[in-house]
């Protein structure tokens, strides 16, 4: 049986990085003299964010201290500080800003989601989880199935699997496209609670998106899959993924703990 904690952390880390690189926006030009105060903010935010996403934190920094100088009252940037402050190691500043930017703006739900990211890297899991639902109320927030998705994974984390669940399916209720990763989630779930056909019935949504290019196969995916495979009875399906773990991930510890 593969653990849940394995496949949920993986899973995790990834979904909460989309919240840096989902938030940056591209800058034609440097700044106008002719832009308005708020537009000058909203720049050097913007680079700020840029810059972090490179790992230039110093230059981050300066950036967002500029727009702080303009209007220190500023949630965006006050969020954007508190991003860089986390990667610098300074969970203590981090926090101080996450928490000001939301003093100043408490339906800046952007910022609300880095402060939820951040308190669940310091392991802070139901402090997360609220600040996600808080989020999660912002029906016109372009990101919100992949808060729920959040909320589930971090609810697995807990090991409060009903809970994990309704949020995973409130996300895939939100989602044109389903996330690959929450259908890989779903599907290891049902598993764990013997729900074998509905379980591979999430999976094979995962392959479908294997198949069209949207999706791509990891060692704990395919071991996933062939293991629903086996319990559903599906031999061929359960062969053709074990054979694809052999080849493509050889010397992965789920292809040496494959039944000889």
């Amino acid at each position: 049986m593969i653990p849940f904690s394995k496949v949920s952390r993986s899973l995790v880390s990834v979904l909460l990085l989309a919240w840096l690189t989902g938030c940056v926006t591209t800058v034609e030009g440097p700044f106008s003299g002719k832009a308005d105060a708020e537009k000058a903010v909203q720049s050097h935010i913007q680079l700020g964010l840029a810059y972090i996403q490179q790992g230039d934190y110093v230059t981050a920094q300066q950036r967002l201290e500029r727009a702080l100088a303009i209007n220190p009252k500023s949630a965006g940037a006050h969020a954007a500080m508190g991003l860089v402050y986390q990667r610098q190691g300074e969970p203590e500043l981090a926090e101080s800003s996450f928490k000001k930017a939301l003093s100043f703006d408490g339906k800046y739900t952007r910022g609300r989601t880095y402060y939820a990211a951040f308190l669940y890297e310091q392991e802070r899991f139901a402090d997360a989880v609220r600040q996600f639902e808080i989020a999660a109320e912002d029906t016109a927030f372009e990101d919100r199935a992949q808060i729920f998705a959040n909320i589930g994974l971090i609810q697995a984390r807990m090991e409060n699997y009903e809970g994990a669940l309704q949020a995973y399916q409130r996300s895939l209720s939100l989602s044109r496209f389903p996330p690959p990763n929450v259908l890989l989630a779903m599907s290891q779930l049902l598993y764990a609670q013997g729900e074998y056909h509905t379980g591979w019935q999430y999976y094979s949504r995962f392959l479908n998106q294997v198949s069209q290019g949207r999706a791509a196969h990891s060692p704990t995916s395919l071991s996933l899959g062939a293991t629903l495979a086996r319990e559903v009875g599906d031999r061929n399906t359960e062969a053709s993924l074990e054979l694809l773990l052999r080849n493509r991930f050889p010397e992965s510890p789920e292809a040496k703990n494959l039944r000889k």
